[in-house]
């Protein structure tokens, strides 16, 4: 009986891991949009967001930034995303979806 439990607890262990390795390069892509096809980094997105909730893993804080978290289309600078610094608190705006962000004191 005790080995069936400890079975399980290394497949979810490494089920866990495979998700995390595979976050890593999907957000390789969205940390260098340029390199890729717009229709390769949204459904990096996608797949990111997916990934994170079947396996229970938080998104990275380094990715949280990289597309909205509302209509998960990654941002682009300047095209799709609006960034203000008032009192030291960045704004991040989503043209797509008018959804605002707020990051820092303030």
């Amino acid at each position: 009986m005790s080995y069936r439990k400890n079975r399980r607890r290394k497949d979810k262990i490494g089920r866990r891991e495979l998700a995390r390795s595979s976050q890593v390069r999907l957000i390789k892509i969205l940390e260098n949009p340029s390199q890729h096809h717009r229709k390769v980094v949204q459904s990096s997105v996608l797949h990111l967001v997916k990934i994170s909730q079947r396996h229970r893993i938080p998104i990275p804080l380094r990715a949280r930034h990289l597309f909205c978290r509302q209509c998960l289309s990654p941002y682009r600078y300047g095209e799709n995303a609006r960034v203000r610094i008032r009192a030291g608190q960045r704004t991040l705006t989503c043209m797509e979806c008018s959804s605002v962000r707020r990051y820092g004191g303030g």
